[in-house]
């Protein structure tokens, strides 16, 4: 009697488990855009051609550099209103034709009020060859 209980249990939390990761509601690091809200600049524009919700809406992107060897993105984030939290902000350099991270920068605000723009500075080295370099900012509240 536990053999069939038991296989069914692990049915069940393995179909919860590919729907959770499936859900339309979840972004992709699987989880809800209420608790971490990462969306990527596909368009590797300044601004993400969908500006998502929560604290990614709130942050802009005004340089990048995308050519190989040290590189930095700067910008600004306000948080909302309600916002608790440290605010984390980060940018990754990506080559879009495989998807590889070639390099990953961020800064952290632990004391950022609401309201109040913070300028952000996120630096890193791209080492990695690459035939184009895009820019994917991510920004989340800890």
């Amino acid at each position: 009697m536990k053999k069939p209980v038991v296989c069914i249990v692990g049915v069940l939390v393995a179909a919860s488990a590919l729907s959770a990761c499936s859900s339309p509601e979840s972004n992709q690091a699987g989880n809800p855009p209420s608790t971490t809200t990462t969306q990527p600049a596909t368009t590797g524009e300044a601004k993400p051609a969908n500006p998502g919700t929560g604290i990614i809406q709130a942050t802009t992107m005004t340089s990048c550099d995308t050519a190989p060897g040290k590189v930095t993105a700067k910008g600004t984030v306000t948080p909302p209103a309600g916002t608790k939290g440290a605010v984390k902000i980060t940018v990754s350099w990506v080559d879009p034709g495989t998807s590889a991270v070639l390099a990953r920068g961020e800064q952290t605000f632990n004391d950022a009020q609401p309201g109040k723009a913070l300028d952000w500075v996120a630096n890193a080295e791209v080492t990695k060859p690459a035939k184009d370099i895009k820019c994917v900012l991510g920004a989340a509240v800890l």
